[in-house]
């Protein structure tokens, strides 16, 4: 039995060599990716470590061929099971709060909608990312931002003005409401 990081085990004993080489393989190469993707957006230590355990599982269990299996898959069923858990908690408040006639926990809420802002950043070009990112979230003001990335300051309101409107659209497509 081989005993890998996230304590996740595995017995080489149920699959062909080969096969069992591959999931090792592909663990190795991906877990610490997978495991930092989901803890950067729930900041908890033992549910990114679950659900890392759960991608790798979904892959060691799907007909797929391991070497077929990309980072970007294991990213992919990780986020989706984040995004199940977190809505799963998200009703389970809402029926908490019927039943208890108390206020909302927001924290599930913000972080699903943070999973979506941070899905819909993902779909823009990377110039509307830098900007968004920097002067939204790092605080940068426009005139410091167009100093950090070389660009005069109307061009880089410019450039936050067309990227806002992107994010707004990338949001209004996935349906919910945008406070962009």
């Amino acid at each position: 039995m081989s005993k890998l990081s996230y304590g996740w085990s595995m017995s080489r004993r149920s699959l062909p060599r080969s096969r069992a080489e591959s999931i090792t393989a592909l663990y190795d190469a991906h877990a610490g990716e997978v495991y930092r993707y989901v803890y950067r957006r729930c900041q908890d230590d033992q549910l990114s470590q679950d659900i890392t355990q759960e991608a790798f599982l979904t892959a060691l269990h799907s007909k797929l061929d391991p070497s077929s299996v990309t980072a970007g898959w294991l990213l992919t069923v990780a986020r989706n099971r984040l995004f199940d858990l977190l809505r799963r908690e998200e009703r389970y408040e809402d029926k908490l709060r019927l039943i208890m006639g108390g206020a909302r926990t927001v924290h599930a809420v913000d972080v699903v909608e943070k999973l979506r802002i941070d899905d819909a950043l993902a779909q823009l070009p990377l110039d509307y990312r830098l900007v968004l990112t920097l002067h939204y979230i790092d605080g940068y003001s426009v005139p410091a931002l167009a100093e950090h990335i070389g660009r005069s300051h109307k061009s880089v309101e410019g450039v936050i003005t067309r990227a806002r409107r992107a994010l707004r659209e990338v949001l209004d497509d996935e349906g919910g409401d945008s406070d962009v």
